[in-house]
């Protein structure tokens, strides 16, 4: 039954990090392509995809660290640290 439980989990993480990448696209792509686009990014448009990417995972990055810092406060308080 493990085995079982730790393969959904997998599953679901793999799937909540394609959405994410998705979500990360589609915001990024819709904030900084206007129009349709050539064959090459211009300048512009490749420093705004890459700044939109890293204030993206900026931000993913510091939701983890709270949730992190969250299950720690609940395990130490002797709970089982879950959500």
């Amino acid at each position: 039954m493990g085995d079982m439980q730790q393969f959904i989990q997998a599953e679901t993480e793999k799937s909540r990090f394609q959405n994410v990448i998705h979500e990360l696209n589609e915001k990024c792509w819709d904030t900084c392509v206007e129009g349709k686009p050539s064959n090459r990014l211009d300048g512009k448009t490749e420093s705004c995809l890459k700044n939109c990417v890293d204030r993206f995972i900026d931000t993913n990055m510091l939701i983890l660290q709270r949730f992190e810092k969250k299950a720690g406060e609940l395990s130490s308080m002797g709970g089982e640290g879950g959500f």
